[in-house]
């Protein structure tokens, strides 16, 4: 009964391929990912479907073949996993999540590879490294047991891979083409500018983390029309505020229990509009504190 579920699924990626041959290489790969027990790369495929060694060869020229349309094959992926039930919403939007690691490679002449800089705190890593920058893009869903998992939407090489100079997108989730508006959340990699001017861009929402050392500004203040407007242009920022003084009003703190995986822990939680450095981008700041002082800044852009 799971394989027949299993092959009613896979049966509508057939479209991403161009040709009957290469969809049944593609049910032989698929096969050998569901159950094999490690992750060695082809070979892992061959052993757990017990294929003949020259499959091996067979299976690589698959994975570099034309036929397979791999921007097809996602948009195919991503309305198969849309039309399940129990994906995450909230406000009516489905919840996203992305994140990206970054893997040193020492071939020189390796596809993709360029200097990167490592944002991860920590005296381990060297500050830059030659690599590649995967991110990743996943649908959270529910399952029957009140638990949540994400479901991988794509995983791109997001960095030092340039097909087209006319190809402006510069976020991963614009290969997803999704039809209706999202929450992406994501973790201080993602809190720029032009990831945010991407997402609302298009109408979305993104809930990502900020330093503390972040300055925001309150929403400038509209003149109404008895009130007569000053020379000069009209005012982009409001008040100037400094994120960590959201932690010397203790009053506005809302204190909620963790349901993290069983947790005990206190939240206390406060917010406030602001204005980031870019006038056409709003934000609602909010800072999460437990009982153990370690406090984390969020940004929420128009929620």
């Amino acid at each position: 009964m799971l394989w027949v579920n299993w092959w009613k699924l896979v049966y509508q990626l057939k479209r991403a391929c161009a040709r009957t041959q290469t969809f049944s290489w593609m049910i032989v790969c698929l096969m050998g990912m569901t159950i094999r027990t490690d992750l060695m790369g082809v070979s892992s495929i061959v052993r757990a479907l017990g294929l003949v060694p020259t499959c091996y060869d067979r299976i690589l020229d698959f994975f570099h073949s034309p036929a397979l349309c791999l921007d097809k094959l996602t948009q195919l992926w991503r309305s198969l996993v849309f039309k399940q039930p129990g994906v995450v919403r909230m406000g009516g939007r489905p919840v996203l999540v992305g994140d990206g690691i970054k893997v040193a490679k020492s071939g020189k002449k390796m596809p993709a590879v360029k200097k990167i800089h490592q944002q991860s705190e920590s005296n381990t890593k060297p500050e830059y490294i030659f690599g590649h920058s995967c991110q990743t893009v996943a649908v959270l869903l529910r399952a029957k047991a009140q638990s949540v998992f994400a479901v991988p939407l794509t995983c791109r090489i997001h960095e030092g891979v340039v097909f087209s100079n006319r190809d402006n997108r510069t976020l991963l989730v614009d290969a997803l083409g999704i039809d209706e508006p999202f929450i992406f959340v994501a973790d201080a990699y993602y809190a720029g500018g032009k990831i945010v001017r991407g997402l609302l861009g298009h109408g979305n929402h993104l809930v990502t983390r900020v330093k503390t050392n972040v300055v925001a500004f309150e929403r400038p203040c509209v003149p109404d029309k008895v009130t007569k407007r000053k020379r000069g242009r009209p005012q982009k920022y409001g008040q100037k505020i400094k994120i960590t003084s959201l932690l010397k009003d203790e009053d506005a703190f809302l204190q909620a229990a963790s349901p993290i995986y069983g947790e005990k822990t206190l939240l206390c939680a406060t917010g406030l509009p602001i204005s980031s450095g870019d006038p056409s981008v709003s934000l609602s700041a909010s800072s999460l504190s437990d009982i153990l002082h370690a406090v984390r800044f969020f940004c929420c852009p128009q929620i």
